[in-house]
């Protein structure tokens, strides 16, 4: 999502919503003793702790990302608008400031220290990390209860009817009545969660209005269980769980034809104007005894 934003006095707080599939943008007019706060929306309630602060620093101002949560963030900043302005860095300047970190992202000095300093930041963030290596030995149990069976309705070796884009392509869409119980397919970090939607169809203006979990993996790939209940989440904001814990119930909010799980896991990559998600393929495992398999089209799977 991308906002252009005015800034007016000495100090500014800009809100953004978080996005599933899309870089987060601000332009702040920063100048001596000015400070930007940039804070990323996740879920309806929970706000993801991150900023972006600019101070006084010399004849100059500091440029500094503060991560209070607990998922990496890739930043892209660029400036803008610059007046008086010189900097030893190279722009853009691409960064990932790990959980609960700060990291300097850019130092600006004024050319002339006799005059007034001008210029603009455009930031563009999102929660991952663009350096993420996918673990290439990494299997997935199935995310719902040992016992309980359910057909694969789409999956990359079938016809693909809404994940036709890079962040989709090697998703899975489970099947399965509302209020199923999900588990975890892996153990990770609950890096954002959204259960206050209640509407589903077949209305692309639905497309963003799913009910979420995300949990970060170790190997910094992110896992997104979707579609989920009205209030049908059950983890919080840096939660860790493992393999098989509880997170939610299944449901059928958002743009969908019907009630399934869309689970997908996805990298960053980083990209001219920011960063996108890319997703990964999968294996799972499931059977006694257990057996690894990729997920195809059509096929009932029970763990």
């Amino acid at each position: 999502m991308r906002r252009l934003v005015s800034v007016r006095g000495i100090d500014a707080r800009l809100h953004l919503q978080s996005c599933l599939s899309a870089g987060m943008r601000t332009l702040c007019a920063l100048c001596l003793l000015f400070t930007c706060v940039l804070t990323a929306t996740v879920g309806a309630k929970e706000r993801y702790p991150f900023a972006v602060t600019s101070a006084r620093s010399g004849t100059g101002q500091t440029l500094i990302a503060r991560n209070r949560g607990p998922a990496p963030v890739s930043v892209r900043l660029m400036l803008a608008n610059a007046e008086n302005v010189s900097s030893g860095q190279t722009l853009p300047v691409y960064a990932v400031v790990r959980p609960y970190s700060e990291m300097l992202l850019l130092q600006v000095r004024r050319s002339d220290p006799r005059r007034s300093q001008r210029f603009a930041t455009e930031s563009t963030y999102q929660l991952g990390s663009f350096l993420a290596v996918p673990d290439a030995r990494a299997v997935y149990r199935l995310p719902y209860e040992n016992g309980r069976g359910f057909v694969i309705s789409q999956a990359a070796d079938g016809p693909l009817t809404t994940h036709h884009g890079e962040d989709s392509r090697y998703a899975v869409d489970f099947r399965m009545p509302e209020n199923t119980p999900i588990v975890a397919a892996r153990a990770g970090v609950v890096i954002a969660t959204e259960s206050a939607h209640r509407r589903g169809g077949k209305d692309r203006a639905l497309l963003s209005l799913a009910n979420h979990v995300r949990i970060l993996h170790v190997d910094d790939t992110i896992a997104t269980y979707a579609h989920l209940a009205f209030a049908g989440v059950r983890v919080r904001l840096g939660e860790r769980v493992t393999s098989g814990t509880l997170i939610g119930y299944s449901g059928a909010t958002g743009y969908t034809s019907g009630p399934h799980l869309h689970f997908v896991v996805q990298k960053l990559a980083r990209r001219e104007a920011g960063f996108a998600p890319i997703s990964v393929p999968l294996r799972f495992s499931a059977g006694r005894p257990p057996q690894v398999f990729e997920p195809s089209y059509q096929q009932l799977a029970v763990p």
